[in-house]
Parts: structure tokens; C-alpha cells; sequence
């Protein structure tokens, strides 16, 4: 091993750097002793246990060595060694009674080793022992009763092994633990009372399994669990009552499975949750009463799903939901008042859909939102005022999205340059007209940002009909759409041009002889226009005419 990656080893551990009072204790030549009590042994041709290491020791390191196998006796006897720690070697065998004679060793670890099994003899002798971590190795079962004598054990570790399957009763000594993580391991099921005798378990990680199903009532007795980690399995459904019992449950991650539906209860039994990752499955819809049960939710993810939309209510009783994650799904548009409810909300991801539109008042009932990102999408404009009731709002993402640099996008672009961060927004460019494509939005000056003509109006045409810039003081007003245009001066309006919808069939108008009714508010480079129009049908020679819009 290098001697500068020994130097960082070291740090790691915690070994320190400096021999007390200077001077140099006695110590096996392949080994580092440390602290009057650290030994740390990282030697590529180490193939048996040195001799001579210190008798006081309390933490003992092997690391990178040639050890294939403890043999009962190698580490000599000690009542002083707290930790010994066996990692990255070469072991293949841990003999009977290899740490028989420590008995004030309270933590193990055996990881990254080629290890295959583990008896119930090696772990005899350690009445103290309260962590045992043997992650990374290739352990493919668990022996019936190998925890038979470490009923004192609160943290076990058995992440990155080979493990199939658990024996029935493997876990009925362990009442006092309190951490147990099996995580990347190829289990494909949880046999039904399991996990009953671990009724003081606060960490569950069953990660990057194999799992495709979990019985109802499988955590029934982990009522003291407050955090239960299924992430990386192969979950299609949750039966009714797989949470049941959970009551002091936190966090909950359920991501990258392959959910496809979700009951609308599924989590009831949780109120105490404030986490909970639904990213990366197959969920295309949800019931709007998903969240009801969960107001202390803090965190919410339903990223790398399929959604097309969402119920109107689901997130109305989250009033404590801070991170609110939607990107990666299929949405193209959402209820206007989809996210009231969510009065703490501080971060909305929405990037990765397909938005070719927003809502006006989409924002409406987040006063505390500071950062709102809409990355890749199909966003040309936003409403007037979107961001008007977000005072706090800083960090808005706008990148990859075909913004059109027309009147149209008066309002956004005069919020960022007023209240946005403009490194955020540098990659945000307009995508049409041509003039302006390619240009980043900070950059357009808004004197430039004009509307084409709505039909049988020439654009840029004065009312003299001279074609360029408009005359002084006259601007043509429209909407994003382009169905309605006016142009206007400072004291009157002309040229007004509309273009109505389909006429409505007789017997279905709304009053007598009404034809058409309809407001809009209409944007150019000088400002805003409200138009009111209403249009009757009419008797005999009289006319059909619209009312005339509201001078600016």
C-alpha cells in the first residue's frame, strides 16, 4: 500500500498522527501503533497476525493485507481491545473461537472480503460485542443460530453479500437491536414473522433486493421503526396493511421498484412520516386521497414516474411539505389549484415533463417558494403575474425550454431581471423569432420584444400604412395566442381585429340574440391592455359591432 494512501487511511480512522511524548512504542515492524492504544497494520505480504503488538491496545486495524484466514489464538488474549476492524484483506476463513479471548470487543467488522460463511463458534465468546459489521463479502447464507450468543447486538451490518434467504428463527436473539441493514443482498422474500422479535429496531434497510412482494403485516412489530428502506426492488403492488404497525415510521423509501398503482390508504398507519421517496416506478395516476394520512410530511418525491396529470387535492392537507419533486414524468398540464394546500412548500422540481403551459394562479398559495425549477419542457411563454405571489422566489430554472421572445414574455422577463439570480438563468434561450434565436434571455432588451400582426393587420405597420417601427407613442397590443390585436396611441385604439370561435348552435347561447363574450388581457412593449368584447345578434340593417377596448 502506498504510503500516502496510508496517510489518508489513517485520517479516516481516526488514528492521529503523532506518537505521545514523541517517542516510539513497541510495535510489530508492519504495523503503525498510535495514541498509546491504536494499532494500524496495512502490509500487501501480511499473511499471518504479527506478534508483539502492544497490550493495551483498543483498537486494532487490518487493512489491504494477504490475511486468508484468523485462527483461534492469533490475536493472543486481551481485555483491553474494544474495536477490531478487517478490512479490503484476502480472508476466507474465520476459524472457531477465532476472538474467543476478547472478551471487552464490542465491535467487529469483517468487509470486502472474499468470506463465503460464518459459523455460530466464531461469534462465542463475545458477551460484549454491540456492532458487527460484515458487509461486501460473499456470504450467501445465514446459519441457523449463528446469533445465538450475542443477544447483547444492536447494530448488525450484512450489506454488498450473496445472501438468498433467511433462516425462520435467525433473528429471535436479537431483541435489544437496533440497526440492521441487508441491503444489496438477492433476497426475493421476507418470510412471515421475520422480523417479529426485532420489536426495538429503529433502521431497516432492505435495499437492492430482489424483493417482489412484502406480506401485509411483515413490519407489524417494528412499532419503535423510523426508517424503512425497500428502494431497489422489484415491488409491483403494496397490499393493504404492508405498513401496519408503523406508527413512529419517518422515512420511507420506496424508489425504483415497479409500482404501477398505489390504494388510496396505503399510507393511513403512517402520521409521523416527514420522508417519502415514490421515484423511479411505474405509478401513471394517483388517488387524491394518497397523502391525507401524512400532514408532517417534509419531503416528497414522485420523480421517474409516469404521471400525466394530478387529482386537484392531493397535496392539500401538506401544509409542512418543504421539497416537492415532479420532474421526469409525462405531465402537459396541471389544475390550477393543484398545489394549495402547500403554504411551506420551498422547493418545486417540474423539470423533464412536457408543459407547453402553466396555469396562471398555479403559484398562487406558496408564499414561502424560493426555488422552482422547469427545466426541459415545452414552455413558449408564462401568464402574466405567475410569480406575483412568491415573494421569496429566487431561483427559478428555466434552460431548454422553446421560449418565444415576443410581447408575450414582457412579464417574465422583466421579473428576472428584477428579482432573479442571473447565473441561474444563463442557459435559458429564446427559441423563436429568428431574429432572436439562440439569444439568452437576460440579454433581450425589452424594447424588442414585439408581436407579429394578428391577421389582416401588416405587421410593424403604422396606420398610415408606412411600413417599420410603430409611430410614436403607438404600440399593437395582442394576446399569446394571436386570435386578438389592437393598436393603440395614448389617447385612442384602432384596427381592433378578432377571431372568433365556431358560432355557437342556436337554442345553446347564453342571453337573447348573444353571439359571442369574451376579456382578455392583451401585451406589447408599452405595457398592458385589458378588452372586453361582446357581440349580439342583431335585426334588420342595425350592425354587429364589438364594444371598444379600454384606453391604456
Amino acid at each position: 500500500m502506498p504510503h500516502s494512501c496510508r496517510l489518508v487511511v489513517y485520517t479516516l480512522l481516526g488514528l492521529g498522527s503523532l506518537l505521545v511524548g514523541g517517542l516510539p512504542l513497541p510495535c510489530p515492524p508492519t504495523c503503525q501503533c498510535y495514541d498509546t492504544s491504536k494499532v494500524f497494520c496495512s502490509e500487501e505480504r501480511m499473511r499471518e497476525i504479527p506478534t508483539g503488538l502492544p497490550g493495551n491496545v483498543t483498537q486494532l486495524f487490518f487493512v489491504e493485507t494477504a490475511l486468508s484466514s484468523i485462527r483461534r489464538g492469533a490475536l493472543g488474549s486481551s481485555t483491553t481491545l474494544t474495536k477490531l476492524v478487517f478490512l479490503n484483506n484476502n480472508i476466507q476463513e474465520l476459524e472457531a473461537g477465532a476472538f474467543r479471548e476478547l472478551p471487552s470487543l464490542a465491535e467487529l467488522e469483517v468487509s470486502g472480503n472474499p468470506l463465503a460463511a460464518v459459523s455460530p463458534e466464531v461469534l462465542a465468546g463475545l458477551p460484549s460485542l454491540r456492532k458487527l459489521s460484515l458487509g461486501a463479502n460473499a456470504i450467501r447464507s445465514l446459519q441457523p443460530g449463528l446469533f445465538t450468543t450475542t443477544y447483547h447486538l444492536q447494530d448488525l451490518r450484512l450489506p454488498g453479500n450473496k445472501i438468498e434467504a433467511l433462516p425462520p428463527n435467525i433473528f429471535h436473539p436479537l431483541q435489544r437491536l437496533q440497526t440492521l441493514d441487508l441491503s444489496q443482498n438477492l433476497l426475493t422474500e421476507l418470510p412471515a414473522g421475520l422480523l417479529a422479535p426485532l420489536a426495538a429496531l429503529h433502521l431497516l434497510k432492505l435495499s437492492d433486493n430482489l424483493l417482489a412482494q412484502v406480506c401485509p403485516g411483515a413490519f407489524k412489530a417494528l412499532g419503535r421503526l423510523a426508517e424503512l428502506h425497500l428502494d431497489g426492488n422489484r415491488l409491483e403492488e403494496l397490499p393493504a396493511g404492508t405498513f401496519a404497525g408503523l406508527g413512529g415510521l419517518r422515512r420511507l423509501q420506496l424508489q425504483h421498484n415497479a409500482l404501477v398503482s398505489l390504494a388510496p390508504d396505503i399510507f393511513a398507519s403512517l402520521p409521523n412520516l416527514t420522508v417519502l421517496s415514490l421515484e423511479g416506478n411505474r405509478l401513471a395516476t394517483l388517488p387524491a386521497a394518497l397523502f391525507t394520512s401524512t400532514p408532517h410530511l417534509l419531503y416528497l418525491s414522485l420523480a421517474r414516474n409516469q404521471l400525466e396529470t394530478l387529482p386537484q387535492q392531493l397535496f392539500s392537507n401538506l401544509s409542512a411539505l418543504q421539497t416537492l419533486v415532479l420532474s421526469h414524468n409525462a405531465m402537459d398540464h396541471l389544475p390550477a389549484g393543484v398545489f394549495q394546500g402547500l403554504a411551506g412548500l420551498v422547493t418545486l422540481q417540474l423539470s423533464h415533463n412536457n408543459f407547453s403551459s402553466l396555469p396562471a394562479g398555479l403559484l398562487a398559495g406558496l408564499p414561502l417558494l424560493t426555488t422552482l425549477a422547469l427545466v426541459h419542457n415545452r414552455l413558449a411563454r408564462l401568464p402574466p403575474g405567475f410569480f406575483d405571489a412568491n415573494e421569496e422566489l429566487a431561483h427559478v430554472l428555466l434552460a431548454n425550454n422553446p421560449w418565444a421572445c415576443d410581447c408575450g414574455l414582457a412579464y417574465l422577463l422583466g421579473w428576472l431581471q428584477t428579482f432573479a439570480e442571473p447565473l441561474i438563468h444563463a442557459q435559458a434561450s429564446c427559441a423563436s423569432p429568428a431574429a432572436l434565436q439562440g439569444r439568452s434571455l437576460l440579454e433581450v432588451p425589452q424594447g424588442q420584444l414585439e408581436c407579429p400582426g394578428a391577421p389582416g393587420i401588416p405587421p410593424e405597420e403604422g396606420w398610415d400604412g408606412e411600413p417599420g417601427e410603430n409611430a410614436p407613442g403607438q404600440c399593437t397590443y395582442s394576446n399569446a395566442e394571436g386570435t386578438v390585436s389592437v393598436a393603440c396611441d395614448a389617447t385612442s385604439c384602432q384596427q381592433l381585429s378578432l377571431r372568433l370561435p365556431p358560432p355557437t348552435p342556436p337554442g345553446q347561447a347564453s342571453g337573447p340574440g348573444l353571439v359571442y363574450q369574451d376579456a382578455w388581457v392583451l401585451h406589447s412593449r408599452c405595457g398592458t391592455l385589458q378588452v372586453s368584447v361582446l357581440v349580439r345578434a342583431q335585426n334588420g340593417d342595425e350592425t354587429t359591432s364589438p364594444g371598444p377596448p379600454t384606453v391604456p
